[in-house]
């Protein structure tokens, strides 16, 4: 998935339920969209919201520029 985001879920201590519950859908769908890596624009802009960061750095992936 996106090392950043893996970040700052284990930074701030979140669950997966609590992650599921900042984009509005169930632990379970959190997991699968975890695992696929697809999450939907508004999905993206709540975490960005939530963790008051840009999307090029909460969903760069390893060895994109903005990944660390």
């Amino acid at each position: 998935m996106y090392p950043n985001l893996l970040g700052q879920k284990a930074f701030h201590k979140l669950t997966e339920d609590d992650m599921a519950k900042i984009i509005g859908i169930s632990r379970t769908a959190y997991q699968s969209k975890a695992k696929s890596g697809r999450f939907t624009p508004k999905e993206c802009r709540a975490y960005c919201r939530y963790f008051n960061k840009s999307f090029e750095y909460l969903f760069a992936e390893d060895g994109d520029e903005h990944a660390s």
